[in-house]
């Protein structure tokens, strides 16, 4: 029988998304998700930013430092969404802060995670990435 593996989960680090375009990804996940730039690796074509407790990576594929990101296929997708928790928000509120930044939502409603129970709402990043935002129980 095998044992329990020799480590405790404490919960997402980090998310690589591959983007084509370093500054428009920049003003998307900070001026429409709320995160801040935590660290800058040009000689990747990376800019790691906070997310809470977590980071998103982004990697531009369009550069030259990027390129070792980029898929096999053009377009291949390896991920289906990305899920940020909150602290909680007003659905109204997030409607209206996404719309005013052109985003339209894909789906929402109640979904279970990590935190159980929440209310969430789905949209695209200019990459087609798709973003979940899910208030907390």
């Amino acid at each position: 029988m095998v044992g329990s593996p020799p480590f405790e989960l404490q919960g997402l680090d980090h998310v690589v998304l591959l983007v084509s375009d370093m500054e428009r990804a920049r003003r998307f996940y900070c001026d429409v998700v709320g995160c801040s730039v935590d660290n800058e690796l040009p000689q990747y074509g990376m800019l790691q930013l906070r997310a809470g407790a977590s980071l998103i990576d982004l990697v531009d594929i369009a550069s030259e430092e990027g390129a070792w990101g980029r898929p096999p296929v053009a377009g291949g997708r390896n991920l289906d969404h990305v899920c940020l928790a909150t602290r909680g928000f007003e659905p109204e509120a997030l409607r209206t802060h996404l719309a005013a930044h052109g985003v339209d939502i894909v789906e929402e409603g109640v979904r279970y995670g990590a935190t159980g129970d929440g209310y969430s709402i789905y949209f695209n990043d200019p990459f087609g990435n798709q973003i979940e935002l899910k208030s907390s129980a």
